[in-house]
């Protein structure tokens, strides 16, 4: 079994690399910091498994699983994070992430997932088929304003825009996201990796 690592936290990747190291059977042929360097892996060989993490200070969040399912690797994907919800859960796995631990369970919980994984051929995604929202780059823009509190004439002012425009893309997002105020707003996207508090 080939096993990638990913995570921005060289300290959790060479404890990773040791656990892996230690099975039999399995090779770990490759660690990542970078989403660049877990593509360019992924390109390079062909891996089983990757172990990722979601959140990096490259504020990935969905990005790289979104890019690995585009390219259609062959690889199964299973991510080793401290982020919870099952809003979160249902986009990782629309993405193609086939099983999910967080790291507050021991490293055997995960060595267990990735033999699972490993011998299974195919997986039950856990939502409906619909693809995740995401954020346009006006949208982000908004969005990162509001997260630093400020209201839509300061908005507006920033970005050269009506503020009757701002309101309606503001309206639009907590509609699109199913938020009922900015801050709910601000939370999620947070917890779904488009962006950092």
């Amino acid at each position: 079994m080939k096993i990638a690592l990913f995570d921005d936290h060289p300290i959790v990747l060479d404890g990773l690399k040791d656990f892996f190291s230690k099975k039999e059977g399995v090779e770990v042929v490759g660690t990542a910091t970078r989403k660049a360097d877990v593509i360019s892996l992924l390109a390079a060989q062909e891996i089983d498994i990757l172990v990722s993490d979601v959140i990096t200070d490259e504020e990935l969040g969905l990005e790289l699983f979104e890019e690995i399912q585009r390219r259609e690797f062959p690889t199964k994907v299973i991510v080793y994070s401290s982020l919870q919800g099952e809003l979160v859960h249902n986009f990782l796995y629309e993405y193609g992430v086939v099983g999910i631990v967080n790291k507050s369970k021991g490293l055997e919980e995960l060595w267990q997932l990735v033999e699972v994984a490993y011998l299974t051929t195919e997986y039950k995604k856990k939502s409906d088929g619909t693809p995740p929202p995401m954020l346009t780059a006006k949208e982000k823009d908004i969005v990162k304003y509001l997260a630093r509190g400020l209201a839509a004439k300061e908005i507006a002012a920033l970005t050269s825009t009506a503020v009757s425009t701002i309101n309606n893309q503001k309206n639009h997002l907590l509609a699109k996201f199913e938020c009922m105020n900015t801050t709910e707003l601000v939370s999620k996207l947070t917890l779904m990796g488009y962006m950092k508090l």
